[in-house]
């Protein structure tokens, strides 16, 4: 018997990464999940290796407010019912401030955190409706706390992302809702690619890392599988920060391992 059997969830930025192992480790406790993501092949390959009768899908832009009403429709006309949202979907940039294009840098907030609000948003509007009660969980970062250089966009848009899951949480409780999230330090996904191939960048992190070592996307799936479950009930409101204790040190000097311009 799993701890989400009988679940429904939507998982955003699901094709790969945090949020392809989340969707898996759902199903793996007996949810259906439906995945929304830019990247339909990503999409299709998770819903192949699942199986069509406890994964599905829709290629979704979390910045376009009709897209997201879409998918939320669309995970409850395949699946009957919502009760988890995963709401992933994300990408930094990096630049330092007096270089940083405008363009780049609201497309990471617009994304980030936009994006964030727009799901909570009809996730919400639904499950309101539906009345039984849900778990939300957003993607914040370590950078929701952590100031770090390069980061003028990603930083502020992952803390408004903490600050709005305790909105949403405040709002949301009379309804049964339960809103948190999750900030991840360094995590091995594609995502983080980039930053692993810079020699010595990695053990920079590890470094300030007290458990000595970076995170896997089944570290961050095993929160988010007890914040999706019943386990989790008096909890709402909450980031909590999966980074091997790097908040309690420092980020490592980025410009001093990446081209700045300077």
């Amino acid at each position: 018997m799993g701890k989400l059997d009988g679940k429904v969830a939507i998982v955003t930025g699901g094709a790969s990464g945090i949020g392809r192992q989340a969707a898996l480790s759902f199903i793996d406790e007996g949810a259906r999940v439906f995945v929304a993501d830019l990247d339909e092949d990503g999409i299709g390959r998770l819903v192949a290796e699942a199986g069509h009768n406890y994964a599905d899908g829709m290629a979704t832009d979390v910045t376009d407010e009709s897209a997201v009403e879409r998918m939320v429709a669309g995970c409850v006309r395949r699946f009957g019912r919502l009760d988890i949202a995963f709401n992933n979907a994300g990408f930094g940039g990096f630049s330092p401030i007096q270089d940083y294009p405008a363009e780049d840098f609201r497309r990471v907030v617009d994304v980030c955190l936009t994006g964030t609000f727009l799901c909570i948003k009809h996730e919400a509007k639904h499950l309101i409706e539906a009345g039984h009660g849900a778990s939300i969980i957003n993607i914040a970062s370590l950078n929701a706390i952590q100031a770090t250089e390069g980061y003028a966009a990603y930083c502020p848009a992952k803390a408004g992302v903490a600050m709005l899951t305790k909105v949403a949480a405040l709002e949301l409780g009379r309804h049964g809702i339960r809103v948190n999230s999750i900030g991840p330090g360094l995590i091995h996904t594609p995502a983080t690619a980039g930053i692993r191939a810079v020699p010595g960048l990695e053990q920079a992190f590890v470094d300030e890392a007290p458990i000595g070592r970076a995170g896997e996307p089944e570290d961050v799936a095993k929160l988010a599988v007890y914040l999706a479950s019943d386990d989790s009930t008096l909890m709402t409101g909450q980031t909590l920060y999966l980074d091997g204790g790097a908040s309690i040190n420092k980020y490592p000097p980025l410009f001093n391992f990446l081209p700045t311009g300077e």
